[in-house]
């Protein structure tokens, strides 16, 4: 008998992705902050907050790219909402093109009541708390700026160990 289950597009979508994501990071125990997606996903030997960008395709494609950039020197992960043009294919490529976590949550913009792009949140603790405490930032500004800011004046201290990794230093 075959079953099948009507799970929502996004989440399809998620956990396609994210297994594609999955496979291209390494599985050895090692190695296991090389991966944006383990980072989100697995303990962590180090207590170190996780960035996530609020974002959108309709954004200027050198700030996605940019931030991209620097969210993999932190292990952070893009967020979106939804598909370029309902159109996998279309997403698929331009994901492809970013090489840094993504993950395609419009849940994730609800429990974070995020309602314009860019939008930075900080938190400690893991992605599936129902309520992490968490620092967040809006405007079109880079990831050191936002992590500068924290640093200063947020909640979540433990951000200048993400701030020295993204101007190299090894937290």
């Amino acid at each position: 008998m075959l079953l099948a289950l009507r799970l929502p597009l996004y989440l399809v979508l998620s956990l396609s992705l994210t297994n594609k994501l999955m496979a291209l990071c390494p599985t050895s125990q090692e190695h296991p902050k090389t991966c944006p997606v383990q980072k989100l996903s697995a303990p962590q030997e180090e207590k170190l907050p996780t960035v996530l960008v609020f974002a959108s395709f309709s954004m200027p494609q050198a700030t996605i790219k940019h931030l991209a950039i620097d969210l993999k020197k932190v292990g952070g992960a893009l967020v979106i909402r939804g598909l370029i043009n309902n159109s996998f294919k279309e997403t698929a490529m331009a994901l492809q093109k970013l090489e840094t976590g993504v993950l395609l949550d419009p849940t994730l913009f609800e429990k974070y009541n995020v309602t314009s792009v860019p939008t930075f949140i900080i938190f400690e603790g893991d992605l599936k708390d129902e309520h992490p405490p968490y620092d967040r930032l809006m405007g079109n500004v880079s990831l050191r700026f936002v992590l500068e800011k924290v640093a200063q004046e947020g909640e979540i201290k433990s951000v200048a160990l993400l701030l020295e990794k993204l101007k190299g230093g090894q937290a």
